[in-house]
């Protein structure tokens, strides 16, 4: 009688741990470190420091546009003056908001820039060789991807134009 792999415990039992071994590395794989989340201290609670903080948490009010891509819809000049609010808790642009947002922060250089956004760093106004840009898991909005200029100006790209953002004073 011919033996068949099938019936053999032995290779059943190889087969079954090399594929839970697959499924353990590629979960491990795609595990990645949040830098933007708080510092927490051993007992579990956040660690309240606020130069922990990234520069973009607080309060801002879009105040022009600096700028529009090739292909671009009208402008909104009602977005003008509406007042944006980014934060662990949440992220919030006029009425629209997220809670519990989570930000991804990349650097990316100005070439990168272009080729993704169809525009020169310089055409909005920054003139360095890399820029952060910071998205917003899960959220669509206006606001939900933006640029840091400084610590007191940021732009978010919205309908095929660039409109800068300023930090309101406490």
């Amino acid at each position: 009688m011919e033996k068949v792999y099938g019936d053999d415990p032995t290779m059943k039992n190889i087969f079954y741990y090399s594929a839970l071994l697959l499924v353990v590395l590629f979960i491990s794989s795609c595990g990645k470190i949040d830098t933007s989340s708080p510092s927490v201290s051993t007992s579990g609670s956040p660690v309240n420091n606020s130069s922990d903080s990234p520069s973009y948490f607080g309060d801002w009010s879009v105040q022009s546009i600096v700028g529009s891509t090739p292909i671009s819809a009208n402008e909104d000049e009602n977005l003008i003056g509406m007042k944006v609010t980014y934060s662990k808790e949440k992220a919030a642009f006029d009425k629209d908001e997220i809670m519990s947002p989570e930000y991804k922060e990349e650097n990316i250089t100005k070439d990168d820039f272009f080729n993704e956004y169809r525009n020169e760093l310089s055409d909005i106004g920054i003139e360095s060789e890399s820029v952060k840009t910071v998205s917003i898991n899960n959220w669509t909005n206006a606001g939900s991807i933006f640029i840091i200029k400084d610590d007191q100006t940021m732009i978010f790209l919205w309908d095929g134009h660039y409109y800068e953002m300023k930090k309101e004073k406490s």
